[in-house]
């Protein structure tokens, strides 16, 4: 059985989704960031980077929330991971093109606008992020346009850690409306019994 280590409300959810959507046995080990529990010398000797989310899986143990999502496709994903290599770059793509790009704009709005203290806030960071971000957001909107995922258009791991960022927008105030391309992805995705599992 895989052992899970995360936390609601983190990078760690994202595995969550995934765990859920392959469907195999997992035992969830659920810690709170607030509390210290990944600093405490039990966390620190399964991941001494002290960081969420971690799987053990027999042998292995991994971390990196996207790598991970790219084992368990590949593992156990019936097709969640694309055999033509093509397709297979594209997951790549799209994964850390949500990541990368797109990850760090919501996290700033959001730090900066609920989770920090406000004397700790930074404005200037949260209007930059604002600017920066619309153009991201077109351009997942426009590409797709007549698709309904975005690989190969059929449900792939590309889809899930894509819409694990996209879904933080509802968070920021980003209005999804002005995006309906991207709205009618989230919610198709949203609405896979996988996610609502992961919620609980």
């Amino acid at each position: 059985m895989i052992v899970f280590y995360g936390a609601p409300m983190s990078s760690a959810a994202r595995t969550h989704w995934m765990l859920e959507e392959v469907g195999v046995p997992y035992e969830y080990k659920r810690l709170s960031i607030r509390d210290g529990d990944t600093k405490k010398p039990e966390f620190l000797k399964v991941n001494p980077a002290g960081k969420i989310p971690v799987i053990q899986d027999g042998a292995l143990t991994l971390t990196e929330s996207v790598a991970i999502n790219f084992y368990l496709a590949e593992k156990y994903g019936k097709g969640l991971m694309p055999g033509d290599v093509s397709e297979r770059a594209h997951v790549y793509e799209w994964s850390f093109w949500a990541v990368s790009n797109v990850q760090p704009l919501l996290l700033d709005i959001l730090l900066n606008t609920m989770i920090r203290p406000e004397p700790e806030r930074d404005l200037k960071a949260v209007d930059n992020a604002r600017t920066l971000l619309p153009p991201y957001m077109d351009f997942l909107n426009r590409s797709l346009h007549g698709k309904e995922y975005l690989v190969g258009n059929r449900f792939t791991v590309a889809d899930l850690n894509a819409a694990s960022v996209i879904g933080l927008s509802a968070f920021v105030g980003v209005d999804l409306a002005a995006y309906p391309e991207t709205q009618a992805w989230l919610s198709r995705l949203q609405a896979r019994p996988s996610f609502a599992k992961s919620l609980d």
